[in-house]
């Protein structure tokens, strides 16, 4: 007999989208929307605004945002577009070309500026999107096993050093990727993928940075191949390589340094918010009675 149940309370509850396309090379939705719709990438002032404006969204605003992009590139992937659909605003696009608009966030597709950015804009959009996820929502629950602190202070030295030497230090390299950014911007998108799947951490890393689908606009095939990371460069270095980045971005123009601030309640706060929604619900106590026959009595 069930006495009690345990109150959900499903506004605290956060899910997170996942393409699943670490385990297929270059099977993506991003690469199949920019093979059907060309992208571009926003000016620095729109850049700058969406950067600003996902600063001033909660958590569960962003990870409702990044669903809902996830769910109309899945129209975008399939869709009947021809050249002239590039500039229509992301909203036209839901209204007229999407059977069940239901799932989107509300917020997102009927909110300017989101709902009016066109459709040759909407990888950029993700991505900056993408960015503020990790950095707010998914850095403070990074796996004990990426974390600086599972390495000793040599093998990181070893690591960051190798791998600055194979990339963007490298003479050789794509003009392109020499610019530290793009690496920071890459690696927080691999890392929500990492985060998302069930993958082997031993694999090397190279295998994943050759993957278009991590790198923004205009990165092509031609500049992943301008570079060869060391083998013994592991997927369990991306956190480690990461945080050196960011240092060195400090460093250069004094960004400021991510915060590893968890986003959930404390206790206090988890109780105060049950008590809450207890109040709220009328108690029937269940008492037990008993129904009885001429053979047998059950108690229920």
């Amino acid at each position: 007999m069930i006495s009690s149940l345990v109150l959900i309370n499903t506004d605290r509850l956060r899910c997170l989208n996942y393409q699943f396309d670490l385990y297929r090379e270059n099977a993506s939705l991003i690469n199949d929307v920019r093979v059907r719709i060309k992208q571009k990438r926003l000016s620095n002032d729109d850049r700058n605004k969406f950067q600003n404006l996902t600063v001033g969204m909660n958590n569960d605003d962003m990870l409702n945002h990044l669903g809902s992009l996830d769910y109309v590139f899945t129209y975008l992937r399939t869709s009947i577009l021809d050249s002239t659909l590039e500039e229509i605003p992301f909203q036209n696009f839901v209204q007229h070309y999407m059977h069940s608009p239901r799932f989107l966030d509300n917020k997102i597709l009927y909110r300017e500026p989101f709902s009016t950015v066109q459709l040759q804009y909407i990888i950029d959009l993700y991505e900056i999107v993408e960015e503020s996820v990790f950095d707010r929502a998914l850095r403070a629950y990074v796996k004990i096993e990426l974390q600086e602190t599972i390495f000793t202070d040599d093998e990181c030295q070893r690591v960051i050093k190798q791998f600055s030497h194979d990339t963007y230090e490298k003479q050789t390299i794509s003009p392109l990727l020499k610019n530290i950014d793009r690496w920071i911007s890459m690696l927080k998108r691999l890392m929500i993928r990492i985060l998302n799947a069930n993958i082997e951490l031993d694999e090397r890393l190279q295998v994943y940075l050759e993957r278009t689908y991590l790198w923004s606009d205009p990165i092509t095939d031609a500049d992943l191949a301008t570079f060869q990371v060391d083998n013994d460069i592991l997927l369990r270095h991306t956190y480690v390589i990461l945080c050196a980045l960011e240092r060195k971005q400090y460093k250069s123009n004094r960004a400021p340094l991510p915060q590893k601030k968890a986003t959930m309640l404390s206790i206090d706060e988890q109780q105060q918010e049950v008590q809450a929604q207890s109040t709220a619900i009328i108690r029937s106590r269940i008492t037990p009675k008993v129904i009885s026959d001429k053979n047998r009595k059950i108690r229920v």
